[in-house]
């Protein structure tokens, strides 16, 4: 029996990566680029005031309701989070080696909930946005060239994600120390700078001069206005509908 919605399992499908574009309906989803943006700057800005645990809680809330009002889940926060997760055992590490165990577990904690709490909010814009939504809202306010720089540098936040992924697998089979355990300790953070970050520069650079070239064999650039692709959705006809014919 053929399936009556075959457009049902390519909505549902869940991405192995994080902050990638997800093509559900919600009400983040059917909200205004601008809106979202302006959204998004709030609770960041809330992130960066708050200081104190209810205030770090209220704002833990408030960014929860927004991320899972996008029809997002646990593994689709685990995706988009797991390496603020490093890093917040990293700050941990380091105020609790600078201050010791009783005084700096507190400001570690705090400083690295702020830093999770400030990226929440960019990660549901990217999870709910269409590209070509995001270029053409964005230049209503700002010129098209500078609006094209923002939006490659978002979109190219779920590729570099990617990116850090396949570069630890291959360097974890040649040896390197770069699981969760071993990052907890301090002395396998020179694996991570030498056999992570730079290859992850280098290829940023690579990707960044490719994007370049593209955008300049396409004519990017060369008239004052451009075009957008909005894609549609199509929906089977009712029986009402055909009446109404």
């Amino acid at each position: 029996m053929p399936d009556p919605d075959p457009l049902k399992h390519k909505r549902n499908r869940r991405s192995d990566y994080g902050c990638q574009y997800l093509s559900v309906d919600s009400p983040i989803h059917r909200m205004g680029v601008a809106w979202k943006l302006l959204l998004g700057t709030l609770l960041g800005v809330a992130a960066i005031a708050a200081q104190k645990p209810w205030s770090l809680a209220l704002v833990l809330a408030l960014d929860g309701v927004y991320y899972f009002s996008a029809r997002l889940t646990l593994a689709d926060l685990w995706r988009d989070t797991r390496y603020l997760m490093v890093q917040a055992l990293i700050v941990v590490g380091l105020y609790t080696a600078r201050y010791g165990i009783p005084e700096g577990l507190w400001p570690g904690l705090r400083i690295a909930l702020q830093i999770f709490l400030f990226f929440i909010p960019g990660i549901v814009f990217l999870r709910t946005t269409l590209a070509s939504r995001m270029m053409q809202e964005l230049s209503r306010v700002i010129p098209y060239r500078l609006s094209f720089l923002v939006y490659t540098s978002l979109r190219f936040v779920p590729l570099f994600a990617r990116e850090i992924h396949e570069i630890k697998m291959t360097q974890q089979l040649r040896g390197a120390r770069l699981a969760p355990r071993d990052l907890l300790n301090p002395a396998n953070w020179r694996d991570m700078f030498h056999c992570l970050m730079i290859p992850l520069l280098v290829r940023a650079l690579k990707i960044a001069d490719e994007a370049a070239l593209s955008a300049e064999a396409r004519g990017f650039g060369r008239r004052n206005e451009r075009t957008h692709f909005n894609p549609l959705s199509l929906e089977p006809a009712t029986r009402e509908g055909e009446q109404r014919r």
